[in-house]
């Protein structure tokens, strides 16, 4: 009997390194401005890159990963999005949102493998005035990168991925549940989001096999 659990248990970890077997990371920029009248200086324009595509209206697969297992992270190093707001109204600066969508788990469960993806780096780096500023969307702060520049404000909620279902992770499943926004999109100049990601470790058998596609998308909310 004893013999036979721990057998089993050695083959569950086998079958466990090739728990996914997919892709994460299509990106697409939108256009969703509201009408100014007398007071709009002309439109803007989201463009889109990534680490081997250029400027475009999408981009695909920015972030890859095969064969996770529970517990593995990706830290997709030179993996990026790049964002550009062109706009004849430089320097203002205007604002945005980011969200995501992904395939349904199961039907009845369609947020069940989200919930173990796991964000475990989410930062978006942007131009502002004469100093580069990279904003934490896992807590709300900003920290200066580069650049004189004078003192930054406190956490903004509305730039942190919040625990929605509140297990104590902070997942794909809750940033599609509660977008961030007002994001700051400086005119003209290219900010940068990055992420990295881990299957978290609680991830039952039942995802062997299991796929999990992810699409971010950044809407120009207002300028």
């Amino acid at each position: 009997m004893m013999k036979g659990m721990k057998l089993k248990a050695i083959l569950l970890a086998a079958m466990a390194v090739i728990l996914v077997s997919g892709y994460i990371g299509a990106a697409y920029a939108c256009f969703n401005l509201p009408f100014y009248g007398i007071y709009s200086w002309g439109q803007a324009e989201l463009k889109i890159r990534d680490q081997d595509e250029s400027w475009r209206d999408g981009v695909f697969a920015t972030w890859t990963a095969s064969n996770m297992a529970p517990g593995d992270e990706y830290a997709f190093a030179g993996s990026f999005v790049g964002l550009k707001a062109q706009s004849a109204r430089m320097p203002y600066t205007g604002t945005m949102s980011i969200s995501c969508s992904y395939s349904p788990w199961k039907p009845g469960q369609p947020d069940k493998m989200a919930k173990y993806m796991v964000i475990t780096r989410c930062v978006y780096i942007y131009s502002y005035m004469n100093e580069q500023r990279q904003i934490d969307l896992l807590t709300g702060k900003t920290t200066r990168v580069s650049g004189p520049g004078y003192g930054i404000g406190p956490a903004n909620q509305d730039w942190q991925i919040q625990d929605i279902d509140r297990d104590g992770r902070i997942t794909f499943y809750d940033l599609k549940a509660r977008p961030l926004k007002n994001i700051p999109a400086s005119a003209n100049n290219e900010a940068r989001y990055e992420m990295s990601v881990s299957f978290h470790e609680t991830a039952g058998d039942e995802f062997q096999h299991g796929i999990f596609n992810l699409t971010m998308y950044y809407t120009l909310t207002s300028w």
